[in-house]
């Protein structure tokens, strides 16, 4: 499967996040993984329909490195090669993990260290991120 990857970036401060949209032609179920407080988090699922948006994380975002990893009904339409701990979707729907990059942190039932793609945000506070498939 080949997968392509676009960025759009915007600067209204007032509303900053991240912001993922579902260009795929099936229903997406998207974490992300960040840093924040010395630490990497990942954070799970933002469910979306074909065609729609959501915000992934609500804050400023300017000059972060973020993952994505992404998951269609049709198989994974986004990954990387940088290991982060999730909670599959059909264990638990809404999660956050703190020490994501930990392996320990990774044991237990429906949980597994999965690869995100990882990108920079660069200067802006706002930043759109689309994934196809």
């Amino acid at each position: 499967m080949v997968c392509f990857i676009s960025s759009v970036v915007f600067a209204t401060p007032a509303s900053a996040s991240l912001t993922v949209c579902n260009r795929a032609g099936a229903k997406a179920f998207v974490a992300i993984s960040y840093y924040s407080g010395g630490r990497v988090w990942s954070k799970g699922w933002l469910q979306l329909n074909p065609g729609s948006c959501g915000i992934a994380f609500a804050g400023r975002v300017s000059n972060s490195d973020i993952g994505v990893h992404a998951q269609t009904v049709n198989g994974v339409v986004e990954s990387g090669d940088v290991e982060r701990c999730i909670i599959w979707v059909q264990v638990q729907e809404s999660w956050t993990i703190r020490n994501a990059d930990n392996p320990e942190r990774c044991k237990g039932t429906g949980r597994g260290m999965t690869g995100f793609r990882e990108f920079r945000t660069n200067d802006s506070p706002d930043y759109t991120y689309e994934v196809f498939d």
